[in-house]
Order: C-alpha cells, then structure tokens, then sequence
C-alpha cells in the first residue's frame, strides 16, 4: 500500500460503507467476528478463502474492528517508529482481498453487548446484528503499572498506530525519554526512538534484558550493543514512582533507590492483559484470559475465542505463531457448509461429519527473535533452570568474542530443551524443531554445536515433546 494514514483511514471508511448494513437490524450476519487485529483479520480471510473454493452456499462474514485501520500487523510497527518502514506496509491483506471474498467489514465501531441467548450483538452506532457463529478475537491492551502519577502527561505505552505518531513526535523533538521494562517490545522502542533523535533510557527491574529470554552471556552481548547504539541502561532498578511538574507533565522517574532519572516522556513496556470484559459482560468463563478448550470453544454455544484474548490450559498467547494456529483449528471448525442455523434438521448430522476434519490447537515451545534492526537474538525452550534441574542439565557453548557470536545448548536425558543464539542465529530453526519434535539427539551429540550440516539427521529419533516443558517465548506478551 502506498497511502498516507489519513488516506488508508478515508479508505477503511469507503470500504465500510460499500457494505454497510441495509438496516438497523440484520437478520443474519453469519459468522460475525468482534476485532479485526492479526488473528481476527487473518481468520475473516482464511475462513473466506476455504470457502470459496466450492460452490455450496456458505454464512456471511462479517468483521467489526473498533480501529479505522483494519488488518495491521502490530509487530511491524517497531520498524515504522525507527523510520525504516511506513504504516501502510503493515497491513497483513489489501482492503480489496476483503471485498473480492464477500466479507462485510465494519470499521471504527465496537460492540457495546452481547447476547447470547438470543445470538445477537449490539454496535456502539445502534446497529444490532444477529449471529450464527460469534469469535471473539478482541486481543489484549497494554499493561500499565499503577505507579503513582502513571496518569500523568507525558505517560505513554506502545500498542497501535496512534502511539506510534506521539512518540515520534517526541524523538523529533530531541526529547529524553524513558522505558520502563526491558523485555523484547521496550528494547525495540527504545533503540528506535534512539535512532530517530530522542534520549533513551531503559529501566529494568531484573539484573539483565530479556531475562526470560536470554541467559546472562548472550544479554552482555546484547546490553554492549544497545550502549553502542545510544539506549542507556539501568538494570536491578525498582521504580518509586512517577515525578511532575505543577503541570502534570512528566519530568523524571524517582526510584527505590533514591535516584531520579530526569524525562520528557515515559513509555511503559511491561506486557499486555486480555481484553476479556465484553466476554465477561456476557457470561462468559474467564480467568485470566477467555476460557476455551482446544477447538476454540468458550463456555457458550455457538461463541469461540481466539488469539491474545484466550486463555487454554492456563496458558496466555502473546506470539504470533500459536496465534495463526488457533486461526487453523477455528477454521477446521467452523468451515463446514451451514447455510442456516444449526438449529435445522440435518445440521447435527453434518456437524458430527465435520468434526473428523476439525484439528486441535496443540500449545508447542515456542521461540523468540529479536526485530531490532541490525541485532540477531534468538531463543527457543527452557534455559533457565533452578540449581536442582541444573544438576541434570549439560550446557554445550560456543562463543567466538571477535564477531561478538555466542551459542548455548542445553541439554537433558539425550534431547536438546533449550537454546540461545546471539551474533549468528542461522541455525535458530534446526535447534527450535529438535527441541520441538523432542528429537533424541544422542546420535548427533558430538556435532550439534557445529549446526545441520555436521548432523546426521537419519540416526535421530522424534519423540512426544515434554508437556511440562515450559515455553519462555509466550511470556513476551506481544503478537505479536
């Protein structure tokens, strides 16, 4: 795309309106979908393209999205707040792929209600929608820490677009700035509002960036390089609170230690929480997230969740890679031909058909890849271990200091269970699938440092991953 975000905005608008809805109150909008972010959007277009591949009637789909612009990838917005992108490259489909497939688009509106009994919503522009199939995919919002005057002038998270513009502004204006949290989304605002002109500093509470993400050598490699790039750190530091002018207006940060660290602007970069409260309003299950079982399912008939919004198993997803697999299970699920409601004669009886096609969502280790321009880290599995599991634990490191390159394999009962690469990180996808399949590595053990061009890949054997094996990549909070 090639248009301003103003022009992408007038053209979210026309497109709403070639499909406004005839009335007040439409019948039947099929399968209508609340939120139009990544796993909205991507389901709205994959559940569409399946269905166009034959000629059996099909519901409608109808995607609502609160924002004006819909479909964007938020992950994509760190390159567009360094200046090495533009917004209108962010979106993952082109507006017209949305009409071309008969989906109804409905931007800039929210839901107010639901309701489930009668299998409506009700829109904040008095419109009310019958559905026979509602997915919540409503995402998740930046969490801010309560910290006193957190309300105050100047306090800023990085979510969308519009946070996007404020904080670029500042890095114009040369003004100083401070991010709170020093995980993989406060690291990439930082160094690009470093490389736009502002003064930054990173304050984190543990002893090292990305401690959840990286073991202590590798985040030295990576805290040397953010100092090359002009982002101050302060780590082990625990924040006091927020301190103004008479104004209101930000001015510093005092800490626990009795510092204070002078600002213009602060940005708070500390994970983000489901939106779950219209779910909740509704009587649905939540907890920590949107209750659901492994077919996407919510506690109420004919309503499914999916993406950052969802809770499984007690598990939270904030990557994008379990994200688009929830999207391929709702998709086995709900691409099934019903015209009318399941409520018809036959429709038990295609129902129980379709559910032999229907593929679980299976939560997997994941792995994470920093998206800073210029700095290759990757990790993927366990690498943090108590001193009782690190008895169990080999560690196998390569570190060459010239190229600043660093490896680390972890390894228990002859499978690989975590790694981390910094510098060279061309291997990252050999290691995340053996840790993935649980591959026994014994017959490769002596060359696996070396990467898959040394390994025999003949003589190992996959296994069941460990379910407990925890994931460290899910806790990034971002899908992000």
């Amino acid at each position: 795309m090639s248009l301003s975000i103003s022009q992408a905005a007038t053209r979210v608008d026309t497109h709403t309106n070639t499909h406004a809805l005839a009335s007040d109150h439409q019948k039947n909008a099929g399968i209508v979908i609340i939120g139009a972010g990544m796993a909205g959007s991507r389901f709205a277009i994959e559940l569409a393209r399946t269905q166009s591949n034959d000629d059996i009637a099909r519901l409608p789909i109808t995607l609502i999205s609160k924002e004006p612009h819909v479909g964007y990838n938020r992950i994509m917005l760190s390159p567009v707040l360094s200046g090495e992108s533009v917004f209108e490259e962010t979106y993952l489909y082109e507006l017209a792929e949305y009409e071309q497939l008969g989906i109804t688009v409905l931007a800039g509106t929210s839901v107010d209600a639901i309701e489930t009994n009668q299998q409506c919503i009700k829109l904040s522009d008095g419109q009310t929608l019958d559905y026979t199939e509602l997915v919540l995919a409503t995402g998740s919002q930046a969490r801010v820490i309560p910290f006193a005057n957190h309300d105050a002038k100047g306090v800023h998270v990085f979510r969308d677009i519009a946070d996007v513009q404020v904080l670029t502004e500042y890095a114009r204006q040369e003004k100083k700035g401070l991010v709170i949290g020093g995980g993989v989304l406060g690291l990439e605002a930082a160094c690009a509002l470093a490389s736009q002109g502002a003064d930054m500093t990173v304050v984190h509470v543990d002893s090292h960036v990305l401690n959840r993400q990286l073991d202590m050598p590798a985040a030295h490699l990576l805290q040397a390089e953010l100092l090359r790039r002009s982002v101050r750190l302060e780590v082990s530091a625990n924040t006091k609170c927020i301190t103004v002018n008479d104004q209101h207006e930000v001015n510093g940060l005092l800490l626990k230690d009795g510092r204070t660290l002078p600002a213009d602007f602060i940005v708070m970069a500390v994970g983000v929480i489901p939106n779950m409260t219209l779910a909740q309003q509704s009587g649905l299950e939540v907890n920590r997230g949107i209750v659901v079982d492994g077919f996407m399912h919510t506690s109420c008939p004919h309503v499914y969740a999916i993406g950052e919004c969802i809770e499984l198993d007690g598990e939270l997803f904030g990557m994008v890679a379990p994200v688009n697999q929830q999207v391929d299970t709702l998709v086995s699920v709900l691409k099934a031909p019903r015209v009318s409601s399941r409520k018809t004669a036959n429709s038990d009886s295609q129902l129980n058909k379709s559910k032999n096609d229907w593929r679980p969502f299976i939560s997997k280790p994941l792995s994470l890849k920093l998206k800073v321009s210029g700095i290759a880290a990757f990790s993927a599995g366990q690498i943090a271990f108590d001193d009782s599991e690190m008895a169990q634990i080999e560690r196998v490191l390569y570190q060459q200091t010239s190229l600043n390159h660093y490896l680390c394999l972890y390894i228990k009962a002859s499978k690989l269970i975590g790694t981390v690469l910094y510098g060279d990180v061309s291997e990252s996808g050999f290691y995340s699938q053996l840790i993935t399949d649980g591959s026994d590595i014994s017959s490769i053990k002596e060359d696996l440092i070396f990467g898959e061009a040394y390994c025999d890949l003949e003589k190992i054997e996959a296994a069941e991953p460990e379910s407990a094996l925890p994931s460290v990549a899910h806790l990034i909070g971002e899908a992000s």
